[in-house]
């Protein structure tokens, strides 16, 4: 931990964020820490109240746009997101949540997020969900375009407009997941009208 816990808010934020740019920094040089930005800076979870994490945010936001391009938060309810778009200049662009089925799959918090042009991240989307690998549109998915269901499900998610987040450090399991989504996106070229049922089929799964 780059700071003091025992610190005021402000200090703890800054002191973290001069830790990220010196580690970030484009060259060997300490000089050049002034050179570097962040693209985007998440906070790993809301503070312990919504009343700090807005504290926290508005911190963040005096560096957007000089040293941080944009915004986003990690593990993130519904009334907290809707609170700090409410109460904050700089808007979150992302959010980035465990899909999985203990939080019934965010369908109301994905809902806000579209409404309000925040990219939705998912993590946990193979791991926290073995059921979802044998409902029937990841099945059926997986004999329509000759790929694995594992492919399957991150294609059916993607489709709903989520961005998947791949924990894989494997050159070997990135290539074969971009081959397999590839697949997945030739077939669904030529059959929109079974894709599209397939969509609604799995977004029902989610919802059920």
């Amino acid at each position: 931990m780059p700071y003091d816990p025992t610190a005021d808010l402000r200090t703890q934020i800054t002191t973290s964020l001069a830790s990220s740019f010196r580690h970030l920094r484009p060259s060997p040089d300490f000089e050049s820490e002034s050179d570097t930005y962040i693209d985007c800076l998440l906070l790993h979870s809301p503070l312990r109240t919504v009343e700090e994490t807005i504290q926290g945010w508005r911190i963040l936001e005096e560096f957007v746009p000089s040293r941080i391009r944009s915004l986003g938060i990690s593990n993130v309810s519904l009334p907290v997101l809707q609170a700090i778009v409410a109460a904050v200049k700089v808007k979150p662009t992302m959010v980035q949540n465990r899909f999985y089925p203990d939080t019934r799959y965010d369908v109301p918090l994905r809902k806000f997020c579209q409404e309000n042009g925040i990219v939705y991240q998912s993590f946990w989307t193979l791991t926290g969900n073995p059921k979802l690998l044998r409902c029937p549109a990841v099945i059926d998915l997986t004999k329509a375009a000759g790929v694995s269901k594992e492919i399957a499900l991150y294609s059916l998610v993607m489709g709903l407009d989520i961005a998947v987040l791949n924990g894989t450090t494997s050159k070997d399991n990135m290539e074969a997941d971009l081959e397999g989504v590839a697949l997945v996106q030739k077939w669904r070229d030529g059959n929109a009208t079974n894709w599209n049922e397939l969509i609604r089929d799995f977004e029902a799964t989610l919802s059920s």
